[in-house]
């Protein structure tokens, strides 16, 4: 709802078109040398991730993008391999953020705006350097034995604080995974406290 436009192209042009412009400018290389296309995504494809719908959607569109990718590179013997990133310590926490606009509608629940900006550093957080080893290790198995069958880089790989939990929870139908995540993020909670910011207010 408080989306800055400039800000969402930017992160577009990071996180998407920045990927596919170094892999179209790498093709010529990885071709030949029967390469690996590596692709960080995030678990915040896969489950409603509160207020921070614009960069699950550009992981997301990587996603896509990697799963039509792979079937186009494999008859040039180039893999696609996804990392579907959980929570990593980072310096995500360390920059300023950004803040609610004047006249938000989620003023009054500023606190769990807040909350959800640093949450992949205070949830189950991963060191990075593990993280980096387990991503790097999957993706040096290479092509593997028997035409591909047996212990190749796998075409998705999930690792980092939470991921084999939200890998779980994709077996579930999306609307319930959505029920049971309202209820992780307090909608009800929030939904109390807009209302009657709201009510009180007119």
């Amino acid at each position: 709802m408080d989306i800055d436009i400039d800000d969402v192209r930017a992160t577009y042009e990071t996180n998407v078109f920045g990927v596919m412009a170094v892999v179209s400018s790498f093709i010529s290389l990885l071709v030949p040398a029967r390469g690996l296309v590596l692709n960080i995504s995030s678990i915040s494809t896969q489950v409603p991730y509160l207020f921070g719908g614009i960069y699950s959607s550009t992981k997301g569109a990587i996603d896509v993008y990697s799963r039509a990718l792979r079937l186009e590179l494999q008859p040039l013997g180039v893999r696609v391999m996804v990392a579907m990133t959980g929570t990593v310590r980072s310096n995500i926490a360390s920059r300023q953020h950004r803040t609610l606009p004047p006249g938000s509608y989620y003023a009054p629940v500023r606190d769990v705006f807040e909350k959800r900006l640093t949450f992949s550093q205070n949830n189950a957080t991963y060191p990075t350097a593990k993280y980096a080893k387990m991503v790097v290790d999957q993706a040096l198995r290479g092509e593997g034995w028997l035409g591909g069958w047996l212990w190749r880089t796998p075409d998705q790989y999930w690792a980092g604080g939470l991921s084999r939990l939200v890998w779980i929870s994709t077996l579930l139908p999306k609307w319930l995974m959505e029920s049971i995540m309202g209820v992780y993020w307090g909608i009800s909670g929030m939904t109390r406290s807009i209302t009657a910011a709201r009510a009180k207010k007119d």
